[in-house]
């Protein structure tokens, strides 16, 4: 093939130029730069507004325990007595009684409903009649204890009246500590606070706390 020189150092001029130009026109703009075919400029990313962190759920305070509400059942009406068999009389009947006198509102409606639960039979056992008073003691409300000042042990009633069973007590065997005293008595009425102390004082060898709860003296 015969290639015309003219046209060949034409043609070569051609690309010389176009190569050096564009070159120039590449390094002109070097400051902002050629941007890469199919590649979009990238934008910043939005902010992410911060979480507001959530306040915690708050907790009710638990009711205040208060035994002067509440109403106690019916008693047992006196069933046969024993000399006719099948029946004790009106022992139940006295001790659901006794509960209500002695014990405070709420703590008497446990007792007695717990009496009035236990079949003929248990009725006449004087230490599940007892067991049903015990039980609902053991459940009242406490009393809060006095506070020591200035190393004085508390006088609250509570304390003043278990010191003094305490000290009637002394060397037996069924001494009650501070701590069951003060469990028995914080479901009594005063009355049956005093009923009670009354009953250690002759009744602490052999019937104890136990013995002596919710017990009222008809003497």
């Amino acid at each position: 093939m015969i290639i015309d020189r003219a046209s060949f150092f034409l043609a070569t001029g051609s690309l010389v130029a176009g190569g050096v130009g564009g070159y120039l026109v590449s390094d002109r703009g070097l400051l902002t730069g050629p941007h890469d075919v199919g590649v979009t400029e990238q934008q910043p990313l939005p902010s992410v507004p911060t979480a507001t962190p959530l306040a915690a759920p708050t907790t009710p305070p638990p009711p205040a325990c208060d035994d002067t509400v509440g109403t106690a059942g019916t008693c047992p009406a006196p069933g046969y007595s024993s000399d006719e068999g099948d029946g004790c009389g009106a022992l139940p009947t006295k001790r659901c009684q006794d509960f209500k006198q002695a014990m405070k509102p709420r703590v008497a409606e446990r007792a007695v409903a717990c009496l009035s639960a236990l079949p003929p039979a248990q009725r006449c056992d004087m230490t599940r009649m007892n067991l049903c008073g015990h039980v609902a003691l053991m459940n009242a409300c406490p009393e809060a204890e006095g506070a020591t000042v200035a190393g004085v042990a508390p006088t609250d009633e509570l304390t003043t009246r278990c010191a003094s069973i305490a000290q009637g007590c002394n060397g037996m065997a069924f001494s009650p500590s501070m701590r069951e005293c003060r469990a028995t008595l914080a479901g009594l009425t005063t009355f049956g606070r005093e009923q009670m102390a009354s009953c250690m004082k002759t009744h602490c060898g052999d019937k104890g706390l136990v013995g002596c709860e919710a017990v009222v003296d008809t003497k």
